[in-house]
C-alpha cells in the first residue's frame, strides 16, 4: 500500500491532518490526529508526485 492509501485509509479511521512540513527537495512529514480517541501519528512522503497528490487530498478534505 503507498503512502496516499494509507491516508486515505487514516482518514476514513477518523484521522485528520494538523500539519504538514514540505521541504523543497526532501521528503515532507504529515502529523495526524485522531480527535475521537486523542491518538496521533506522523509520516514521511518522498517524490513530487505523492507529495502534490497528497497536500490535494489534505487540502479537499481540511474544514475551511
Amino acid at each position: 500500500m503507498n503512502e496516499f492509501e494509507k491516508i486515505k485509509k487514516m482518514y476514513e479511521n477518523g484521522f485528520r491532518c494538523i500539519r504538514y512540513d514540505d521541504t523543497k527537495d526532501g521528503e515532507m512529514c504529515i502529523y495526524f490526529k485522531n480527535f475521537e480517541n486523542e491518538d496521533s501519528q506522523a509520516l514521511r512522503v518522498q517524490g513530487f508526485e505523492q507529495k502534490m497528490q497528497i497536500k490535494n487530498f489534505i487540502n479537499q478534505n481540511s474544514m475551511k
